[in-house]
């Protein structure tokens, strides 16, 4: 069984590094175009080819926005994601102090307390 989930365990981590390597590979080809689109001389192109570059800047001036708001909301989930967990990490250390005030009470009555009260074939 063991076997089984650490080859279980392998597999996922080599699909998500190859998912990983296709995200790197998309995303820098993508930023590459990107750049090479603002490297383009504006200024000596011809009319049209000038008003196909406006229309292209336009739409990756739309796209970008798309991502970056999207990116936004991830992050936005992201940091709920966490205030969540602290708060919930919060929300139970009443209950962690009380396990430990009882364990430590447990723990001081077992070694310390010696009443006399206690008949001794129970001490």
């Amino acid at each position: 069984m063991q076997q089984v989930l650490n080859e279980v365990s392998q597999v996922a981590q080599r699909l998500a590094g190859v998912i990983w390597q296709v995200l790197q590979f998309i995303w820098n080809w993508s930023f590459g175009q990107v750049v090479k689109m603002f490297q383009m001389p504006f200024n000596n192109l011809p009319l049209w080819k000038q008003v196909l570059f406006v229309i292209v800047i336009a739409a990756l001036a739309y796209f970008l926005y798309k991502v970056a708001k999207d990116l936004l909301k991830a992050v936005q989930s992201v940091l709920g994601a966490i205030v969540g967990l602290i708060s919930a990490l919060i929300a139970m250390l009443p209950q962690i102090v009380y396990a430990g005030l009882i364990a430590f009470g447990g723990a001081w009555i077992i070694t310390n307390l010696n009443p006399a009260w206690i008949p001794i074939a129970l001490r």
